[in-house]
């Protein structure tokens, strides 16, 4: 590694990164379908035999971007998390599951990634880990999310970046998607994962990318909830896949999301046609993982 690596802002991402331990083996029942899988995935990570899920937390990250979604959007839905009123609150208290959500400097928007990157470098590795901030509850599961208007744009930006196809492929905004993504290789290498997310994603996905590492440096199992969720574990996936072997999907949240999924290897545990994120579907998937529990 060159002088000038070791002083990027991500040299300490990537070295996290490359030094991952190793999940358990266990194999799953042969009779029991996707919810044997679901109890040896957590078997593989928690090392728990049976396995339980005693400290779900769900984690989400509020970001803002210029000129997208209503002025406001992300504070609104921010203080009814805090509140205790939005969707999340009640169906995280049925699932007995923490709630954290995370201001990202929402009143300062990030730019229009059309005309701009997302972050700086220094930025989007501050971000990262920041994220990781969630890992400090000691979840035994992990369901990180994204509170922000219009988040499947920036996904679709970031699935488009790093595996190609047509716009359409990705999201109805193929346009806005299209200019942002033609902006950034004429300013970046894109075939740096870590490029990709700082020119295309918010503070939000860049915080839950971070998230997801720390969790798999960890050993702890990941619910990825959503189209963003889904774009930050891309990222990790184009560095390494080994890097979202814990994480599974909790649910799919269109064609884009489900396209993107399938180009993980990942298959989702619901379909709730959900449109919005905010933990969600992700909650709604933690009734099912601990059902698995309970095959033997």
């Amino acid at each position: 590694m060159t002088a000038s690596a070791a002083a990027s802002p991500f040299a300490d991402i990537r070295r996290l990164a490359a030094d991952l331990p190793a999940p358990g083996v266990f194999v799953p029942p042969a009779d029991g379908g996707r919810l044997a899988e679901i109890s040896a995935w957590l078997t593989a990570w928690t090392g728990r035999n049976p396995p339980s899920v005693n400290r779900p937390v769900i984690a989400l990250y509020a970001g803002a971007r210029q000129g997208v979604g209503p002025r406001g959007y992300a504070r609104d839905r921010l203080e009814a998390v805090a509140s205790g009123g939005a969707t999340v609150c009640r169906l995280a208290g049925a699932q007995g599951a923490g709630l954290e959500a995370f201001d990202l400097a929402i009143d300062r928007p990030t730019p229009d990634a059309r005309q701009k990157a997302s972050m700086s470098e220094k930025e989007c590795a501050a971000t990262m880990a920041f994220g990781m901030e969630a890992l400090a509850k000691q979840p035994d599961l992990l369901i990180p999310g994204v509170i922000a208007a219009e988040a499947h744009r920036d996904a679709a930006a970031i699935a488009l970046a790093l595996f190609g196809g047509e716009a359409g492929d990705w999201t109805e905004a193929s346009t806005d998607i299209s200019a942002a993504v033609e902006r950034a290789r004429g300013e970046g290498d894109l075939s740096d994962p870590l490029e990709v997310l700082r020119q295309l994603g918010g503070r939000e996905t860049a915080a839950v990318a971070g998230a997801i590492l720390a969790a798999r440096v960890q050993k702890i199992p990941v619910l990825l909830d959503g189209y963003a969720a889904t774009a930050a574990a891309a990222v990790l996936h184009a560095i390494d896949p080994d890097l979202i072997a814990h994480a599974v999907a909790a649910h799919v949240a269109g064609p884009g999301h489900a396209r993107l999924l399938e180009k993980l290897g990942k298959s989702p545990l619901l379909s709730l046609e959900i449109e919005g994120e905010e933990g969600v579907g992700g909650a709604s998937a933690v009734a099912l993982v601990r059902l698995a529990c309970e095959v033997r």
